[in-house]
């Protein structure tokens, strides 16, 4: 079955319901399946951007003299309703072309012209019908740009409009299931479902979670099966390494052996060719006895070199003999010198004290040997294989709660009543880094004579330092971390550009720490001050305080991943 995500839904959710989801004809789903090719070969191309569109940079080549203009305010609402639908279909143009970027853009300007049409959700039916249809198709398009988390925050803004919009639902759904939270995807899914029961793509997702689900538990009693068996597959892949090798070396022999042969060829070549040029000329000898007569000069020069060896070897041993006949000699003329305090080997050796045993053993004359009603009374002290003494369960660990993870604890700890620690730091660091990425705000500003979308995101994760471990003890399971980072992060206005950045600081992200609010953040100076056109301070500042919020819930999102991952 083909995955939504990776073909063009363009405007609407084929299958059902797009009649009521569309606000013109010629939307983005009316030429989708023609320009599906197009839009997969530049997909290679909008993904190089994507990095610069998410840092602020505005020094694109592809963008020439087009710089994000600001959007100008319109007083007129015919005119801003007329200019929105415009923008929104330049935006279906650049997508058809490919052009991700320029196309979240214009939906992006779009949206802020009707904003002022549109507060407290009081404006009139075709303009939440536009605004929904411009912020669904910006939602598809950072969707895929696989900023996952920006495009299911876009489509809750659709949601905030209309509630009971099929397509925003569907499009928060597979943001949803990009980010890996399967439950709010399906729950989703379900309502639009209930909304439009003969929508065929909801249908295709619902089933496609399924069996991915179903898939996942498969892999996973198939690894618990393979962790688990008494054989396992170690032995296998060890022999599988092991013939693999023993092939590797066979081709390396055969290939060794083809060189030596081609050279041997070439030697007697050369040989044939130095006979007949000589004076008087030599008759050209065939390779069979010109091989013979190598091979007999050579066992007769290894016959010779053995020969060295061993004569070699026999002078050696003659000298060391001679020099421990000396050594002894010097010894005992010693030890006829010493005190008689002193004593000689001889003597040493006699006051050793060795002793047989009745199963005729030699053994030290202080050894003990156990009598028949001692071996009776102590029983047998044989040595036990794990899996036979833990048959039999122990009053310890029966009274022991078992632990429902062993990830980390040993086979011989399974109850976790002994101390045992694992070390988390490099995965740690890796899913909290990944954490905070996801971090965004997004701030609506708006004024007489003009409305503004500020957004915070973050642009680098600077000096984390730290360690994890997750230990067991008294059959708990104890999750430990104390880390230390820095986060840079730019403010972009609608039209992509930088109008501040700073950078914030966590001195203190530890196991102790169990609410959103005790989590301590450090606001630095601005590193570059709110500035431009139209930019108002207090509107920064409140999308620096957001950025602040959502980091702080990344943290819990990183210990609720640690929790469940081990």
């Amino acid at each position: 079955m083909t995955d939504v995500r990776d073909t063009l839904e363009d405007d609407v959710i084929p299958g059902g319901g797009e009649d009521a989801l569309e606000v013109n004809d010629d939307d983005l789903d009316a030429n989708a399946a023609d320009d599906e090719a197009a839009a997969a070969d530049s997909a290679a191309a909008a993904d190089s951007d994507e990095s610069m569109f998410e840092s602020g940079s505005t020094e694109s080549s592809e963008e020439g003299s087009d710089k994000d203009e600001k959007t100008p305010p319109v007083d007129d609402p015919n005119e801003a309703l007329l200019q929105a639908m415009n923008h929104k279909e330049e935006g279906n143009n650049h997508f058809k072309s490919g052009d991700l970027i320029s196309a979240a853009r214009s939906y992006r300007h779009g949206t802020t012209l009707l904003k002022n049409l549109n507060q407290g959700n009081t404006g009139d039916e075709q303009v939440k019908q536009l605004i929904i249809s411009l912020q669904t198709n910006l939602s598809m398009v950072c969707f895929k740009q696989n900023k996952h988390k920006m495009s299911r925050d876009i489509a809750s803004k659709a949601l905030e409009v209309e509630k009971c919009n099929v397509k925003a639902l569907y499009r928060r759904a597979v943001a949803s299931r990009a980010m890996g939270d399967v439950d709010a995807a399906r729950a989703d899914l379900k309502e639009a479902l209930k909304l439009d029961p003969v929508n065929t793509a909801v249908k295709k997702e619902l089933l496609a979670i399924k069996k991915s689900l179903e898939d996942l538990k498969q892999k996973e009693k198939a690894r618990l099966q393979k962790a688990f068996s008494k054989s396992g597959s170690l032995l296998y892949s060890d022999k599988e390494a092991e013939e693999k090798r023993k092939l590797e070396e066979k081709k390396e022999q055969e290939r060794q052996e083809a060189e030596a042969l081609k050279k041997r060829k070439q030697e007697w070549e050369d040989e044939c060719v130095r006979r007949m040029s000589s004076e008087p000329p030599e008759e050209a000898i065939s390779y069979d006895d010109w091989d013979k007569a190598r091979k007999k000069e050579e066992e007769d020069e290894e016959k010779a070199r053995k020969k060295a060896k061993k004569e070699e070897e026999d002078r050696k041993r003659e000298e060391k003999r001679k020099a421990r006949e000396a050594q002894k000699a010097s010894s005992k003329s010693n030890d006829n010198d010493s005190s008689d305090d002193e004593l000689t080997e001889k003597e040493m050796a006699m006051l050793r004290g060795y002793k047989k045993t009745s199963d005729g053993r030699t053994t030290s004359y202080f050894n003990r040997e156990q009598t028949e009603q001692e071996k009776e009374l102590i029983g047998c002290i044989k040595p036990k294989r794990l899996e036979e003494v833990s048959s039999t369960p122990s009053p310890t660990a029966a009274s022991q709660t078992p632990l429902n993870n062993s990830s980390v604890g040993s086979v011989w700890n399974a109850a976790g009543t002994t101390w045992e620690e694992k070390d988390t730091t490099e995965w740690c660091r890796a899913c909290l880094t990944e954490c905070l990425k996801e971090a965004t705000a997004v701030v609506t500003a708006s004024k007489a004579e003009q409305s503004l979308t500020y957004m915070a995101v973050v642009k680098e994760i600077t000096s984390l330092t730290g360690d994890a471990s997750v230990a067991l003890a008294g059959g708990k399971k104890r999750y430990i971390y104390d880390f230390h980072t820095s986060i840079k992060y730019d403010i972009l206005d609608d039209g992509d550009d930088k109008i501040a950045s700073g950078t914030l600081h966590l001195p203190d992200i530890n196991s102790a720490t169990t609410a959103e609010e005790e989590l301590e953040v450090d606001i630095s100076g601005w590193k570059k001050a709110p500035s431009g056109e139209g930019v108002n301070l207090e509107d920064a500042v409140a999308c620096q305080n957001l950025l602040v919020q959502d980091v702080r819930k990344s943290v819990l999102r990183f210990v609720e991943k640690f929790n469940a991952n081990f």
